[in-house]
């Protein structure tokens, strides 16, 4: 009996067929593992790194810090450099978070249980070196004199601050309560919440951001620093900003909606 053999080329196409649904299917497991393996978000790294800051600074576990939530509206974008963490106004309710690489600055709010708090390190402003308050269960010698920002006159509640308001001097530290600035740039887009008198040192809770763009206003829109060119445009503030924050904008012509980060006096990033 005579044997019907397909013919070679058949063979070669089916091989070839079966071959590419082979690489097909390893593909598409090396597709799978590389989505579970992807880079974490740009916000998980923020809460990530801000958590692990606080409780460095604070002596505690990262278990014990907790973060308030983000405005939902608010953009997180990836930083190319390290985060950088401080206190520009001495406390964890406005907590400063910068990129280098591109330019940008978040402020988030952080906690910790107030038992622990109480026994934690003291927070410093930014600028301020940060020594442990205790150690071996022994409390540091408070130095005699200390160099911090004093007011050159008489500053009033609603007064918007610039250097000619403040200077450093060296002041005695006993007795000297709260979180006393030390530097300049700390009062910038800043101001008084209370009445200070001249020669007083300025604390973190004598001031607080002061508001630079107003809900209504038109401001200036600038986009494309980063990549060597810049594109700017009037446009419309649909929220109050302070300094470093995001707020949203509207452009009047097109009616599209934009997002901004608050750099000065009516004057926003585009995001």
């Amino acid at each position: 009996m005579q044997m019907l053999c397909p013919p070679l080329d058949l063979l070669v196409r089916n091989a070839r067929l079966l071959l590419c649904a082979v690489c097909g299917c390893l593909l598409s497991v090396a597709a799978a593992q590389a989505a579970n393996t992807a880079a974490p978000s740009a916000l998980t790294v923020l809460q990530k790194s801000v958590v692990e800051w606080v409780a460095k600074e604070q002596s505690l576990s990262p278990e014990l810090v907790t973060l308030a939530p983000l405005d939902p509206r608010m953009q997180v974008r990836s930083c190319d450099k390290p985060l950088v963490m401080d206190l520009p106004f001495g406390s964890l309710e406005k907590l400063r978070v910068r990129c280098a690489q591109p330019v940008w600055q978040i402020y988030v709010r952080a906690s910790v249980p107030a038992r622990l708090a109480s026994k934690a390190v003291p927070l410093a402003p930014a600028g301020q070196p940060l020594g442990n308050a205790l150690s071996d269960g022994k409390t540091q010698s408070t130095p005699e004199k200390r160099k911090v920002l004093v007011a050159t006159m008489p500053l009033f509640k609603g007064q918007v601050l610039n250097e000619s308001h403040v200077r450093v001097a060296e002041v005695d530290a006993q007795g000297m309560t709260g979180h006393v600035l030390e530097q300049v740039s700390q009062i910038m887009h800043a101001e008084v919440v209370r009445d200070v008198r001249s020669d007083a040192p300025l604390r973190s809770q004598d001031i607080r951001p002061v508001v630079l763009v107003k809900r209504g206003q038109m401001v200036l829109i600038s986009v494309g620093q980063n990549q060597g060119f810049q594109i700017s445009a009037r446009v419309e503030a649909l929220q109050d900003g302070r300094f470093g924050d995001q707020i949203k904008l509207k452009n009047r012509e097109s009616g599209r909606i934009l997002t901004g980060q608050v750099r000065g006096p009516n004057l926003v990033d585009g995001l």
